[in-house]
């Protein structure tokens, strides 16, 4: 994997992100906008369409949104651009890192109802898997 390819085609096609229900998408764009705050980026967030505008003080850097299950980040500024990127793929990752710490707990905790008692079979004389 080229990492040089590969952050050109996000930058290019965006973040595929799987399937999504509107609400899911709504909830996602929700605390993204909340993560780009706590990492000091002015930001703005257009409800009703869903998309958060990161500025500058002097001009708007990019808008972040949801399209077909991708997330984009269009540039709206060569300077200051790149940072608004970073971050976000920042986001992403954490995202990413905790749906699959999920899965893992999931998959690690045994069924409530299988029994964990050993049953002999000795009067059978015959050993079962």
């Amino acid at each position: 994997m080229n990492v040089k390819e590969e952050i050109r085609r996000a930058i290019r096609d965006g973040i595929y992100l799987g399937i999504m229900s509107e609400e899911e998408e709504e909830s996602l764009i929700k605390e993204l906008f909340s993560f780009l705050i706590k990492k000091k980026n002015f930001c703005t967030f257009n409800e009703r369409r869903l998309i958060i505008t990161v500025s500058s003080i002097v001009e708007d850097l990019a808008d972040i949104y949801i399209s077909r299950n991708t997330l984009k980040i269009d540039p709206l500024a060569a300077e200051g651009y790149f940072q608004v990127f970073m971050d976000v793929l920042e986001f992403v990752a954490k995202k990413h890192r905790e749906e699959m710490e999920a899965k893992d707990q999931e998959n690690n905790t045994p069924p409530e109802d299988e029994s964990t008692e050993d049953e002999s079979t000795e009067d059978d004389g015959e050993l079962w898997l």
